[in-house]
């Protein structure tokens, strides 16, 4: 019977181990990501006063007489940074459209997601 408890003692303590491991190895992802995102967000804050802030005001305020971008109508349309994206990358600039680079588009995403106060989601 001891051996029999010593086992189950044993297989349980394994499991909060690799649980342990794992939740770790979560977090130090989890950190990456949102190291990576503000890096995007700086990037595209940038191109965001180069590129739109003439039209959609400085901090996505519309005082440019395009839409708000920092009032959360634009990710109540946009709700992912694909849908989001796929709109910038086909429709911005208003000027150029399709001019943006994949990795522009990703940090303007990013931006936006960032003056609404909202990270993106983790898929999408």
């Amino acid at each position: 019977m001891a051996l029999r408890q010593t086992g189950f003692l044993v297989a349980v303590l394994s499991l909060v181990v690799l649980g342990g491991a794992m939740l770790a190895y979560h977090r130090g992802q989890v950190r990456a990501t949102m190291k990576i995102d503000r890096q995007e967000a700086a990037g595209g804050r940038e191109l965001y006063v180069d590129l739109c802030e003439t039209c959609h005001g400085p901090g996505g305020n519309g005082a440019g007489g395009a839409p708000i971008l920092n009032d959360s109508t634009v990710l109540q349309t946009y709700q992912t940074p694909a849908r989001l994206g796929q709109f910038i990358q086909t429709h911005m600039p208003a000027s150029d459209p399709g001019t943006l680079t994949e990795q522009e588009t990703t940090d303007l995403t990013f931006y936006i997601f960032q003056l609404n106060h909202r990270r993106p989601p983790a898929s999408g």
